[in-house]
């Protein structure tokens, strides 16, 4: 008989490998996946959405959406490539908007603040100052002083938290004090009213019947009858005036 011969070489197909890693990413920051087996390459379907670095698998978040990538190991001997694919989920990160609202209150009073961003809560940095409705933003002053209130977006998909700041001052509520003095002058004479609270303005309900220095508190009667003198100190920080009155009677002088 007559032979020849020819050898063939036969090669094990590729795998691909199992993939492995985080499916969801923020936009902007990045994401791992990983194969079981080495040699591969990575690819994105749509890099609008992800890229991925082709050695490494190191995937980096663009724009909101889902893309795919394959991982690739290459055929040799005549078997074709081998592939797999894992898809990623990309969020857009979060964001907690503008704060805005009065910044300045009285303890036992309230304010309000709000965010142009819906859908967050709203915290205090120190609740022995002012505490603040986390659903509502309403703020109670409690104490004098100052506080940060944070407004916080939830972040998903991979997105961190969103957070927005903005500090509010509690002032203390002023007081105008107890008041004293002798509560009977005659016409054209004085008499002197005072507060333990200095700081107030003096003024008469009635000047006709009594005037007072705004200042010194000095009442001067003018004609007979009674008045009242209020001493006003003035609120700051959204605190209203503490007022507190006192009743002056004006008699007419006696005649020979």
């Amino acid at each position: 008989n007559a032979t020849a011969t020819r050898t063939v070489t036969v090669t094990a197909a590729p795998v691909a490998g199992t993939l492995s890693g985080t499916q969801n990413v923020c936009v902007g920051l990045t994401t791992t996946f990983s194969s079981t087996q080495t040699g591969g390459t990575w690819s994105s379907s749509n890099t609008a959405i992800a890229t991925i670095n082709a050695t490494t698998g190191v995937i980096t978040g663009v724009a909101a959406g889902t893309a795919t990538m394959t991982y690739t190991v290459v055929g040799t001997g005549g078997c074709p490539n081998a592939t797999a694919t894992r898809t990623v989920t990309v969020t857009a990160a979060p964001v907690a908007g503008t704060l805005s609202g009065n910044q300045n209150v009285c303890v036992g009073l309230t304010t309000t603040f709000s965010s142009t961003q819906t859908g967050g809560t709203w915290s205090s940095s120190n609740t022995a100052i002012a505490t603040i409705n986390a659903t509502t933003g309403v703020i109670t002053g409690v104490a004098a002083g100052t506080a940060t209130m944070t407004y916080t977006v939830v972040g998903t998909g991979g997105c961190p938290n969103a957070t927005a700041t903005r500090t509010v001052t509690v002032t203390a509520a002023p007081v105008a004090g107890t008041l004293s003095g002798n509560q009977n002058v005659c016409v054209g004479l004085t008499t002197t009213f005072s507060s333990t609270q200095t700081g107030g303005t003096w003024s008469s309900s009635d000047t006709a019947i009594a005037t007072v220095n705004a200042t010194t508190g000095v009442i001067t009667g003018v004609a007979a009858g009674t008045a009242t003198m209020t001493y006003t100190v003035t609120g700051t920080g959204g605190c209203p005036n503490a007022t507190a009155t006192r009743d002056v009677t004006v008699t007419a002088a006696p005649v020979s």
